[in-house]
C-alpha cells in the first residue's frame, strides 16, 4: 500500500564524483515498495550507492537493458545514504521496466524467481541513473568500463516494454519448440542451406508446415512474430555489446506478456532464417509479403545473435560498424554511440586510435572512423561515404562528403568478408582506374580530403524515375510486378538514349546492357560476389516473364538477380560523349565523372567554389575494367570537402 502523497524535492541527482583510478561505479537498489510521488501516482523507489568493480565486496547486481526512447519522461524516487528520496525524471520505458519487474513479472515467471529471491536485495546497474549523463568526462570513462560492468553482472535483464511486444509467453514457447523440431531433422550441418532448398528433405517438409500455419488468416501469426522481432530494442547499437559482454545464459528478455532466455531469441532467429531459405523453393507456397516479413525480421536479429555466439574482440571496429549498418542496427540517442558502443567488443578497440570522448562532436568521431576506413580499405572506403541520402542535424551540422553518415542504413557491401579486408582470397571485380595505388592526404582535424583523380566526362541527362521507384515498392502488393515494370522502363531508356545523345555502344552491346547494368554486372553466388555470366541473363528473363508470378520460386529470382542491390534507389545518367551509368540519387546535370587513382569504380564528383564534393560511386558500362587507363593517364590532386 502506498504511503500518503507528500511534497518531494524534484530535479537532477546530486552525484558524488567517482574514483576513476579505483574503477568505481554506481549501483541502485530497487526497494520493495511503491511510494506515491507528488502527483499521487505510485512510482519505483531506488537507493543509490557506490562500489568498486575490483573489490571483493562488490555486491551481486543485475545489468538492465532497455530502450531509452524520446517521448515524455516519468518520475522515479531516488535516495542515498545522505539524502532523502527526491523525484527524478527518467525515460518512461525505464520507469515502466522497474515497475513491472517488481510487481508483475517476478511473481509469475520461474525463470526470474531463481535470480530474484525474496530476501535478497535487488541491485541494478542502470546507465541512465548510474552514470552522470551531464558529465562527459565521467561518461567517457564509464563507457570504457562497459566490458567489465556487463561481464561481472549476475545477469542482464532486458525489458522490451508493456505495449510494444506482440508475442505471448505461449507463442514464444511454441516457436522455440518449432525450432528444435526443425533442428532435429537436419542431417548434414555443413549442408544445411541445401537441405532447406530441397523439396525432399525432412526439414523442408517441417518448414513447409510452419510456413503454412504462419501464413493463415492474412499472415496473422507471422505478423505477430516478425513484429516482435523488429522491436526497437533489437535495433539499438548498444544491444550488441550488452549481450556479447554478458554471459548469454544469464540474459533474460522480458515484456509484459512473457519472458524467455536469450537462447530462445537466438533460436527464433535461426528459425526465421530457415523459413526464409525455404521460400526459395517452388513448392513452398508463400505470398510475397510473407517473404518480405521473414527477411526483414531475420535481418533485425541477425547481427546481435551472430555476435552473441562468438567470443568478443574477434572483429575489427570498422567490420562491426559496417555490419551494423547493413542490418539497420543504427538506433542511438547520441550519434557518437554508434561508434563507442562497438569499442568494447572490437578486436582493435584499444589500438585503432579512436578514443571514447563525449566532449567531441559526433561529426569529429565519424571523421575519425572515415580516416580509419581509408587507412584500411584505401579507395574502396569512398564507396561507403556515398550513401543513398545524406542527413544534417537541426543545428546545421553537416558531414564532409567523404565521411560516411553512420546513422544511415548501408546499401553497399564494402567487403563481403569483413575480416579478410584487402585479402587476396576476396575477388576484385573491377579495376576501372587500373592498378595504380591509392593516394590521399588528410588528418583528424581537417574536413578536407585530397585524392588523385582523372576527369572522364560531364553528366548531361539524369533519369530520376528509378531512384523514386525504390521508395514506392509495396511489399503487400508483391515486388515482382513493380520490378518487371522497372526493368522494362530501364530497357526503354537504353534503347532511346542514342536518339538524344551521342552513343559509345552499338546495338548488340546495348542489348547486353539490359541485363548487366541493373545488377552492376555482378551477383552473389553462395555469399560470394562474382561477375555476371550468361546464366544471369536467364534469371533476368525469368524475372521479366515468369510462368507463375505468385510463386516463391519466381520471387527468389529477384534476390538472385540482385536488381534491388544496385539499381534500386539510383539514377540512370548519360554523359556528354555518350557513356551510360547508374549513380547516386543526388546526381544532377553538370556533375562530373572521374576515375579515382587506386579505385575499383568511377565516382561522381561535383565542383563547388574550386573544390569538389564526393557524390558517390557509380557503375558505367564499358569502362569498369581499366579501358580508359594507360601509362600516359594523368591523375591530378583534387580537394574533397
Amino acid at each position: 500500500m502506498a504511503e500518503p502523497s507528500k511534497k518531494r524535492e524534484r530535479g537532477l541527482l546530486a552525484y558524488r564524483p567517482l574514483d576513476q583510478a579505483r574503477r568505481e561505479i554506481r549501483l541502485v537498489e530497487l526497494r520493495f515498495e511503491l511510494p506515491a510521488a507528488s502527483n499521487g501516482k505510485q512510482v519505483p523507489l531506488l537507493r543509490m550507492h557506490q562500489a568498486f568493480l575490483n573489490s571483493k565486496d562488490l555486491p551481486k547486481y543485475i545489468a538492465l537493458s532497455y530502450t531509452w526512447g524520446t517521448g515524455p519522461k516519468s518520475v522515479v524516487l531516488v535516495e542515498d545514504e545522505k539524502r532523502p528520496a527526491r523525484e527524478v525524471l527518467v525515460s518512461a520505458n525505464l520507469a515502466d521496466a522497474l515497475y513491472h519487474l517488481v510487481w508483475k513479472l517476478v511473481p509469475k515467471h520461474d525463470g526470474l524467481k531463481r535470480f530474484f529471491k525474496p530476501r535478497e536485495k535487488w541491485i541494478f546497474w542502470v546507465d541512465q541513473l548510474c552514470i552522470n549523463q551531464n558529465d562527459n568526462d565521467e561518461k567517457s570513462h564509464q563507457v570504457k568500463m562497459m566490458m567489465d560492468i556487463f561481464g561481472q553482472a549476475k545477469m542482464t535483464n532486458v525489458w522490451l516494454g508493456s505495449r510494444e511486444a506482440t508475442l505471448s509467453d505461449e507463442g514464444m514457447k511454441k516457436y522455440n519448440q518449432e525450432f528444435h523440431h526443425v533442428k532435429d531433422g537436419i542431417i548434414n550441418v555443413d549442408m544445411v542451406d541445401s537441405e532447406f532448398k530441397s523439396d525432399d528433405s525432412i526439414v523442408s517438409q517441417r518448414t513447409d508446415r510452419i510456413l503454412s500455419e504462419l501464413c493463415e488468416n492474412d499472415c496473422e501469426q507471422l505478423n505477430a512474430l516478425t513484429t516482435f522481432c523488429r522491436h526497437p530494442w533489437f535495433e539499438r547499437a548498444w544491444v550488441i555489446q550488452e549481450v556479447v559482454l554478458s554471459t548469454s545464459s544469464n540474459v533474460i528478455v522480458h515484456w509484459e506478456g512473457g519472458c524467455c532466455k536469450w537462447s530462445a531469441i537466438a533460436n527464433i532467429s535461426d528459425l526465421l532464417r530457415w523459413l526464409f531459405l525455404r521460400t526459395y523453393s517452388a513448392k513452398a507456397s508463400c505470398p510475397a509479403i510473407a517473404v518480405y516479413m521473414l527477411r526483414t525480421a531475420q535481418d533485425t536479429l541477425a547481427m546481435t545473435v551472430t555476435q552473441s555466439r562468438e567470443p568478443s574482440r574477434t572483429k575489427t571496429l570498422i567490420s562491426l560498424i559496417h555490419y551494423m549498418q547493413l542490418h539497420g542496427q543504427t538506433r542511438a540517442t547520441q550519434p557518437e554511440d554508434l561508434v563507442y558502443s562497438m569499442m568494447g567488443i572490437a578486436s582493435d578497440g584499444d589500438t585503432c586510435g579512436i578514443k571514447v570522448d563525449y566532449d567531441k562532436h559526433y561529426t569529429e568521431v565519424f571523421r575519425e572512423v572515415a580516416l580509419l576506413v581509408l587507412k584500411t580499405l584505401g579507395a574502396r572506403a569512398l564507396a561507403w561515404s556515398g550513401q543513398l541520402e545524406r542527413n544534417s542535424d537541426p543545428d546545421g551540422c553537416r558531414l564532409p562528403s567523404w565521411v560516411p553518415d553512420l546513422r544511415l542504413e548501408a546499401d553497399i557491401v564494402i567487403h563481403e568478408d569483413f575480416d579478410a579486408i584487402n585479402s587476396l582470397l576476396v575477388p576484385k571485380l573491377f579495376s576501372a582506374a587500373g592498378n595504380r595505388g591509392f593516394e590521399y592526404t588528410s588528418d583528424r582535424k581537417s574536413e578536407i580530403l585530397s585524392i588523385r583523380t582523372s576527369y572522364i566526362d560531364r553528366v548531361v541527362e539524369v533519369i530520376k524515375s528509378f531512384a523514386a521507384l525504390a521508395q514506392e515498392l509495396d511489399p503487400a502488393g508483391g515486388f515482382l510486378p513493380q520490378y518487371q515494370a522497372w526493368l522494362k522502363d530501364f530497357g526503354l531508356f537504353l534503347d532511346d538514349a542514342p536518339d538524344r545523345h551521342p552513343t559509345r555502344y552499338d546495338y548488340s552491346t546495348r542489348q547486353e546492357m539490359h541485363w548487366r547494368m541493373p545488377i552492376a554486372d555482378s551477383y552473389f553466388d553462395e555469399k560470394v560476389l562474382r561477375r555476371a555470366g550468361l546464366e544471369v541473363k536467364d534469371w533476368y528473363m525469368a524475372t521479366l516473364r515468369p510462368e507463375d508470378p505468385s510463386s516463391a520460386a519466381v520471387f527468389s529470382n529477384i534476390p538472385r538477380y540482385q536488381s534491388s542491390v544496385y539499381i534500386a534507389g539510383r539514377v540512370a545518367f548519360v554523359t556528354e560523349t555518350g557513356y551510360i551509368g547508374l549513380g547516386h540519387p543526388e546526381t544532377v546535370v553538370g556533375d562530373e565523372l572521374h576515375l579515382v587513382q587506386g579505385s575499383d569504380t568511377p565516382f561522381i564528383l561535383r565542383e563547388t567554389d574550386g573544390h569538389f564534393q564526393l557524390i558517390g560511386e557509380t557503375y558505367v558500362h564499358g569502362i569498369m575494367d581499366g579501358e580508359l587507363v594507360d601509362d600516359n593517364t594523368e591523375f591530378e590532386w583534387q580537394q574533397i570537402h
